[in-house]
């Protein structure tokens, strides 16, 4: 079971997702910034030129940071990748090709209060959704609490809610 948590306040909490299709070379992004309320401050989604996931995913975290900053200096940012919260989490600045993006956000958030954590990509649905919605979308699309698709208010309200998502893990079968 994987429950997503607010802020406390001064805080905003943001969620991002990154997503490349190999096939299709096609990446899209998306993201949310959330009060202490745990209701949706601002929201984005996009297509993106992204040569990886793992870029897409920093690229992701780029916008919603920009978002963030006019909000707050208290800043919880939340990602549903392991290795770039390992990452970001360290005095690293990862491989030659990213490190303009890693700095850049190392950049943005030295004059704030950062918290860096993990969540399963069942507790990251909202982003996830976003991001979804990013590669099929033709441009930059930026939402508020009002203009928010539907399905976006929807999961919003469920984790604010407190209502669980599942993670099922695969077993092995012997």
């Amino acid at each position: 079971m994987v429950l997503w948590y607010p802020p406390a306040a001064p805080w905003v909490k943001l969620n991002t997702d990154g997503a490349f299709s190999t096939s299709t070379l096609e990446a899209g992004e998306g993201g949310l910034v959330r009060g202490s309320d745990g209701g949706l401050l601002r929201a984005f989604c996009s297509p993106v030129a992204a040569s990886s996931s793992f870029e897409a995913e920093l690229l992701a975290l780029i916008r919603v940071l920009e978002m963030a900053m006019e909000l707050s200096t208290h800043i919880w940012i939340e990602l549903d990748s392991a290795a770039l919260v390992t990452l970001l989490s360290s005095t690293h600045l990862g491989y030659a090709d990213l490190r303009h993006h890693m700095a850049l956000i190392r950049s943005m958030t030295s004059q704030r209060q950062v918290r860096f954590s993990h969540i399963y990509r069942e507790g990251n649905r909202a982003a996830d959704f976003l991001v979804g919605r990013g590669i099929q979308t033709p441009a930059l699309t930026y939402y508020d609490p009002i203009s928010a698709p539907r399905y976006l208010k929807a999961l919003v309200r469920m984790d604010q809610l407190g209502y669980p998502n599942f993670r099922f893990r695969r077993r092995d079968v012997g």
